[in-house]
């Protein structure tokens, strides 16, 4: 069975990076998340929102033209 919601500490785990980034997204609205107490407390992230965030600011490589001299 599927999580529907996990905190913040529990997608950091699993996603492999520091808590506080993942906090840092959810207080600069950049990750889908809920609060589960009044105050803008507790947040909670629901599944997929890690998935969203990282296809949404993804920023493709281009490639760079090969150039045929070198001066020098």
């Amino acid at each position: 069975m599927t999580k529907l919601l996990e905190t913040p500490k529990e997608l950091a785990d699993r996603v492999g990076i520091p808590v506080t980034n993942i906090r840092y997204l959810i207080r600069e609205d950049m990750l889908d998340h809920i609060f589960t107490a009044p105050g803008k407390r507790n947040p909670k992230i629901p599944s997929g929102a890690w998935e969203k965030y990282v296809s949404q600011f993804t920023v493709t490589a281009e490639r760079k033209t090969a150039r045929s001299g070198r001066k020098g």
